[in-house]
């Protein structure tokens, strides 16, 4: 039996919202918009840089069409990727729980709908990247979560096999990662660090925590056997 555990990044990893507001206000200036707030910004968050954009032109009054959205989304992305994530951070005791779960034999993934060279970036930054045997963005595969493959996409590349008994579980904080979890058929943990425990509760996942230090005893009690 193997044990493989993904994690999704911007609200569950990582909290990189200063970034992300910086590259869309720049774009929204060079367009003559006003700037957005970091509240404002984390609201649109979850579904990739795509709809990031589109939410973000929208709170200002403006629908382009979806070529023009690609061309905006192009110029949002090299913005963001010029911050090179200098104010992006983890959240306390991250770190340190993913060195206890690669000690305890499980193999770690990440599976974001953000594009993957930036989580790549963002992972080597941060000094954790070699703990990820698969980085997997939103242009990873086909499909983005809450479709459930991107998340067999992960799977597969790790060589997860649920007829030998293998254990997958995702981590993540928002609904498309509770709804990929469910659609993967696999277990389901909401972190809540961006969002608050009342509305961590309400994504159903089998267990939520607050704090990373809580994240192995809840992990155990998951996959625990059922009577």
């Amino acid at each position: 039996m193997a044990k493989f555990i993904m994690f999704d990044l911007d609200g569950t990893l990582i909290d990189g919202v200063d970034d992300l507001l910086y590259a869309m206000n720049g774009l929204l200036g060079a367009h003559g918009l006003a700037p957005l707030s970091r509240h404002d910004l984390e609201a649109m968050l979850g579904d990739g840089t795509w709809m990031l954009t589109k939410r973000a032109f929208a709170a200002r009054g403006k629908t382009p069409d979806d070529a023009t959205l690609d061309e905006l989304n192009v110029d949002f992305n090299a913005r963001y990727v010029a911050t090179d994530y200098a104010h992006t951070r983890l959240y306390d005791n991250a770190e340190t729980t993913l060195r206890a779960l690669a000690k305890d034999g499980w193999t770690i993934a990440l599976a974001s709908n953000k594009p993957t060279a930036p989580c790549e970036r963002i992972l080597h930054n941060l000094g954790i990247s070699d703990l990820f045997a698969v980085i997997a963005g939103g242009d990873a595969t086909t499909v983005k979560k809450p479709d459930g493959g991107h998340l067999r996409f992960v799977l597969d590349k790790l060589g997860y096999d649920a007829g030998k008994g293998d254990i997958a579980v995702m981590v993540g904080d928002h609904a498309n990662d509770i709804n990929a979890a469910r659609d993967a058929n696999t277990y389901a943990i909401a972190v809540a660090f961006e969002i608050s425990p009342d509305h961590a509760h309400t994504l159903n996942a089998d267990a939520v925590v607050t704090d990373y230090c809580d994240l192995m005893t809840a992990i155990d009690t998951v996959i625990a056997p059922k009577d």
